[in-house]
């Protein structure tokens, strides 16, 4: 029984440290209480996902490795999330959250097994959450409204900080600076060097929206930020003298959210997957090409 609760502890805590890409149980932990200080019913969503992915893992047998460090899990933990930022609390929607965290082992699985050269990362999640929405407009279920009133953003260094900080905190569909605040101490458990560069790559987008001038709504709540944030974790250790195409990837981040919002679909973390697939296609591109130039 307390080797059975030791596993599922060390599944969830591997699992929420994943959404950042990191393997810190600490990390982990404090993801989770990220998530509970701005919102509750996210956190029960997010477990009750990753609960509902480990079912899948011990029933279909999948590996076990694999679960130990997260895999699994953390495209589902995004799902519990994602429902209920979308939906209230109620039967249907913990049924979506259930399902949802299903359907992302399943989807994580596929993708590791059959195409291993190509990295997940949050490919699952977006799939599913596609689904569940539309699901959720076939069916008519009537979703949260989203709309609120969000001050202008001023470019006053405390205004500023808060807008970096809540890139970070959006990572976990948090609107919340408090959140992004939590979310870098616990990645400081990890990695100092990865504090750094996700505030630079949060700060990144929010100064490239205010540039082109984009939504100063969406880049107060750092819906500009938050892909560039996971796509310098990403390819920073793979690539870690490419700076140029780091910024290439943050660039791209930030036009694809853009994109997405002009076409009236939630990106969720499609521009990081996106911009990340682009950028190690472009480096085996030019590895190639040089190798033929040889």
């Amino acid at each position: 029984m307390n080797h059975h609760l030791e596993h599922s502890s060390k599944y969830f805590l591997h699992s929420s440290a994943q959404i950042m890409l990191q393997s810190n149980v600490v990390t982990g932990f404090l993801f989770l209480v990220g998530i509970g200080i701005n919102s509750s019913t996210m956190l029960l969503g997010c477990i009750l996902a990753m609960l509902s992915s480990l079912a899948i893992v011990e029933i279909f047998q999948y590996d076990s490795d694999r679960a130990k460090k997260g895999f699994y899990g953390f495209n589902a933990a995004l799902v519990g999330i994602a429902v209920f930022s979308l939906l209230p609390l109620n039967l249907i929607s913990l049924f979506l959250v259930i399902f949802g965290g299903a359907l992302s082992a399943f989807l994580m699985h596929m993708m590791m097994t059959k195409i291993p050269n190509i990295p997940p990362l949050t490919a699952p999640f977006i799939l599913t959450i596609w689904t569940i929405g539309l699901i959720i407009d076939f069916w008519g279920i009537s979703r949260i409204n989203q709309g609120g009133n969000v001050a202008p953003l001023s470019t006053s260094l405390i205004d500023l900080l808060s807008g970096v900080l809540s890139g970070v905190g959006q990572v976990m569909l948090q609107g919340s600076w408090l959140s992004g605040a939590v979310f870098c101490c616990a990645l400081l458990c990890s990695s100092y060097k990865t504090v750094v560069w996700v505030m630079l790559g949060s700060a990144t987008g929010l100064l490239v929206a205010i540039t082109f001038g984009f939504s100063h709504e969406s880049a107060t709540l750092g819906l500009y930020s938050f892909n560039g944030c996971l796509v310098v974790i990403a390819l920073i250790d793979r690539y870690p003298d490419r700076y140029w195409l780091i910024f290439f990837a943050l660039l791209s981040t930030v036009v694809l959210t853009r994109g997405f919002e002009i076409v009236a679909i939630p990106a969720f973390t499609a521009p990081f997957v996106i911009a990340t697939w682009l950028s190690i296609g472009l480096v085996k591109f030019r590895t190639n090409l040089s190798l033929q130039n040889l």
